[in-house]
């Protein structure tokens, strides 16, 4: 039965990963765009991501187990794009690892208060790392039996949260229509960060033992659940608060914290619950994620593979003590690099799949005129995203 299965076990690994805590800021992100444009983008950027971790897949598999980002881009673009490849994806998983690691703590924290148990940030974002890390030292299989009961809990949580917003929604506010689309450009920087889970693939390649179908399927399914989410999400935000105006989505920017701007306009502590539950665990299972591809990355980067314990220590250390000091040394650095992350994952997720595809192809002959203009044209959407998120990194695009 799939629902027992490791392909199935892979897809919700790929949907963990990708709905993450900062879902809750999508609405605000797509507000001005209206419902309908929203959701059309919503399904194109699905659809970009869901080719490009395909062709990843493809590349991947064309290559020995085991084989990370790294040495995919030096077995296909050479020592230089091995060089760029190494630095956006350690930029990118660091940065999320680290910044997860400090949300987690702050969970811990929240959670140790309420029983009388007060521990500094530090302690407590070590203590979060500690146990999530454990999960990730054994191996997929037992983060994939933890992310399949934390997803139950995000669904359980996601469904009442929907529910207790739903009455609210009206016809009205689904029907704004967009004032310009100009407001279309700042949505994809944020949107395909959102479905972000490339990085895990040759991890679920290992764990679905190089089975080419099983890996697809996973990849098609564990991306449409996010967008399934995503859309209904956008439905119960966009259809009961209004775009513009003090208590609108205007104001909630205005304000600075958009998750939480999102959540208090509701005034009812049932949202604020089931909101609190869901971004808890929608951290945890993203923590889960990136740090599982970190963890096989940094093993294979340094050749570590033999699963002897000394081994499996070594690699926890590379790939949870740095982001931990980062971010307890310099708390608001890796914030600074979450600010460029829409590049890297440019980079990684898009840019890189088609061009290590189109190398790949070029060798097996198989890169006839349709399938250079298909790689080409996700070449171009790569750089346009880079360009975007440049351009929303200098405040050059329209905003509410």
């Amino acid at each position: 039965m799939w629902l027992s299965s490791r392909g199935f076990g892979a897809a919700m690994i790929i949907t963990g990963t990708s709905v993450g805590a900062g879902m809750l800021a999508i609405p605000a992100t797509v507000a001005a765009c209206g419902f309908w444009l929203a959701s059309l983008l919503l399904v194109i950027v699905w659809f970009v991501m869901m080719l490009t971790a395909l062709l990843l897949a493809e590349v991947n598999m064309s290559m020995p187990d085991g084989t990370n980002f790294s040495r995919m881009a030096q077995s296909t673009l050479g020592k230089r794009g091995q060089i760029i490849t190494l630095i956006s994806y350690l930029l990118l998983l660091y940065s999320l690892t680290a910044a997860y690691s400090a949300g987690g703590g702050n969970l811990v924290a929240s959670g140790l208060n309420k029983l009388g148990i007060y521990f500094p940030g530090t302690l407590s974002s070590a203590l979060f790392i500690l146990i999530l890390g454990f999960f990730v030292y054994v191996g997929t299989r037992a983060v994939d039996h933890a992310n399949k009961v934390l997803m139950l809990v995000k669904f359980l949580a996601f469904f009442a949260f929907v529910v207790a917003i739903i009455p609210g929604v009206q016809q009205v506010l689904l029907s704004t229509e967009t004032r310009s689309l100009n407001f279309v450009w700042i949505t994809f920087p944020i949107l395909i960060t959102s479905f972000g889970f490339h990085h895990i693939i040759p991890t679920l390649r290992t764990y679905v033992k190089s089975d080419r179908k099983t890996l697809r399927k996973a990849i098609i399914f564990g991306s449409l659940i996010p967008l399934v989410i995503y859309l209904i999400w956008v439905i119960c935000t966009l259809g009961s608060i209004p775009v513009y105006g003090v208590d609108g989505f205007q104001g909630i920017i205005q304000n600075g914290n958009t998750s939480l701007g999102i959540v208090g306009s509701y005034h009812s502590a049932h949202v604020g619950s089931f909101a609190y539950l869901f971004e808890s665990v929608a951290i945890t299972t993203s923590f889960l994620g990136v740090t599982l591809g970190l963890f096989d990355f940094n093993r294979d980067t340094y050749r570590l593979q033999r699963l002897t314990h000394l081994n499996k220590v070594a690699v926890f250390m590379i790939t949870f003590l740095p982001p931990f000091l980062f971010a307890v040394l310099y708390p608001k650095g890796f914030i600074i690099a979450l600010g460029y992350a829409s590049i890297f994952v440019a980079i990684l997720l898009i840019g890189l799949p088609a061009a290590m595809a189109w190398v790949i192809r070029r060798r097996q002959n198989k890169n006839h005129l349709l399938s250079k203009v298909y790689l080409g044209v996700v070449l171009l959407i790569a750089g346009a995203v880079i360009l975007l998120e440049i351009l929303t990194l200098l405040n050059a695009l329209p905003a509410l």
